[in-house]
């Protein structure tokens, strides 16, 4: 069986049943798609949403449902990677790490074998207002697409590359034009080359593909790279291409995809993007950036449109395993006592990192704290503990902090590490957001592991054969638990 978002959903609904689908007709661009998601997270609940009735640009029912909130879960992100979803912490970070290194080759199938090509819209069909586009923020420019984008780098001395990446594209009230917002340096640098040649740059839009296609695209590849190869080694699979509607063999797209939009940067067509509600919880700063001109929609039989409901739980794991991911292949060689690395849900994935460490020494924490911010220049702070402090519990995590650390030389704070130089404004000197993020200027490391230098208290718990002989659920049915939690009894 191909792995595909369908594949996916079938094995959610069977593996974790944390996938609810909303029968009542929702206006993502009128902030209700989000509204519901925000409520769900305010309770504490976080299920894969799928809207089957939304509506599109026009007030319209749309014919494509709307999913949301995929990877607001480990469990899930667990599953997509193919980790038990019952240990869904380190593992899941060591298998991005694991599956970030390897490659294996695409395959080539014919259109008419394509899933994709089974509807092609062109001219004035190619209307992107026809989507469920969702406005996710109350200061957001408008309604907004926030999956992956492939671009094709290198071709003015080769064959060429294949970059995926996460981009905004923005809905302009127009059918056929939208602005693209590229974060990554690769893809910025794909259209500035292209633009000094003077030529139009393909590039489309992927708008669903199963989960473990687009957190691949987060995998950090040198310049040069084939993400369609790395693509492939996160679908534990080669991924089937096919050529495109707009170039043929020119520009080969992902033949399983739920929805692709293929579009042209033409060279010197810039428009007004942003603001939007990013990843860490702050609005980007409104810019200037590339015209994204649609020349066709191509989708498969009752096509899903995929949405990130950004700076919540569903875009917390697309920075966090990233970090964890990398910083595992790059740390563990040098660092042999390190034990597990997190990016915690209150950072947004995006400013801190938690560091354990087996018998941590002297002045290792701020060895480690310097490696870290050369590999994410983003971060600001990292924590360093024992082993025995479990970084995926935040809990422990500052129970460490106020019980282990001291203050006067456990912590340190540095504007020359990398990174720490503080982003000016244009008219003078200090902080300023960017890409939803705020560089301070500098940064901290926080040695929270047990003092070695004098006698002090070890952390007291029950004794593991103990916990491990006695079940909770032996003693107290799951029924009787729930009556307890909610009150009752």
């Amino acid at each position: 069986m191909v792995n595909d978002l369908r594949a996916f959903l079938d094995k959610v609904r069977r593996d974790t049943g944390d996938l609810v689908e909303v029968e009542r007709s929702v206006r993502p661009a009128e902030f209700e798609a989000t509204a519901l998601l925000k409520q769900l997270e305010e309770r504490k609940e976080y299920p894969a949403v799928l809207f089957r009735n939304p509506r599109d640009m026009y007030g319209k029912p749309s014919r494509f449902p709307l999913l949301s909130n995929m990877y607001a879960t480990r469990e899930r992100c667990a599953l997509a990677l193919g980790v038990d979803p019952a240990t869904p912490n380190y593992e899941t970070s060591l298998a991005f790490g694991r599956k970030s290194r390897a490659k294996i080759a695409p395959l080539v199938v014919d259109s008419d074998q394509a899933p994709v090509h089974q509807t092609v819209w062109q001219g004035t069909e190619a209307d992107v207002g026809r989507l469920p586009i969702v406005k996710h923020f109350a200061m957001d420019m408008g309604p907004t697409l926030t999956m992956t984008h492939v671009m094709r780098g290198g071709v003015e001395n080769s064959e060429g590359f294949y970059n995926v990446s996460f981009a905004k594209t923005f809905y302009k009230k127009k059918p056929d034009v939208m602005v693209v917002s590229l974060h990554t340096r690769d893809m910025s640098r794909i259209v500035k080359e292209a633009q000094q040649r003077g030529e139009p740059l393909p590039i489309v839009n992927i708008l669903g593909h199963h989960p473990a296609f687009h957190l691949g695209s987060l995998a950090r590849n040198p310049w040069g790279a084939d993400d369609y190869e790395t693509l492939g080694a996160f679908l534990e699979e080669p991924l089937r291409l096919t050529p495109s509607v707009t170039w043929g063999e020119k520009f080969m797209v992902p033949a399983d995809a739920e929805i692709l939009v293929e579009g042209e940067i033409v060279p010197g067509e810039r428009d007004v993007c942003d603001p939007f509600g990013e990843v860490a919880r702050l609005y980007q700063g409104q810019c200037m950036r590339p015209v994204f001109r649609v020349k066709a929609i191509t989708f498969r039989k009752g096509a899903i449109m995929q949405d990130i409901f950004s700076g919540f739980r569903d875009s917390f794991p697309l920075g966090a395993l990233v970090k964890e991911g990398v910083l595992e292949n790059a740390l563990r060689p040098h660092i042999p006592n390190l034990h597990q690395i997190h990016s915690p849900d209150s950072c947004c994935g995006v400013y801190a990192v938690y560091v354990s460490l087996r018998d941590a020494k002297d002045g290792q924490a701020q060895e480690l704290g310097k490696r870290i911010f050369e590999a994410f220049s983003i971060l600001q702070c990292v924590v360093v503990v024992d082993a025995h402090i479990d970084v995926f519990n935040e809990e422990q995590v500052l129970w460490a902090v106020h019980t282990y650390a001291s203050f006067a030389k456990g912590v340190h704070t540095r504007g020359d590490w990398p990174g720490g130089r503080a982003v000016q404004h244009a008219g003078g000197a200090g902080p300023q957001a960017g890409f939803g993020a705020t560089n301070w200027g500098s940064k901290v490391v926080i040695d929270a592991t047990r003092p070695r230098d004098f006698a002090f208290g070890s952390r007291s718990e029950v004794p593991d054969e103990v916990m491990k002989r006695v079940r909770l659920e032996d003693y107290l049915p799951e029924p009787g638990r729930r009556r307890i939690a909610a009150g009752v009894e």
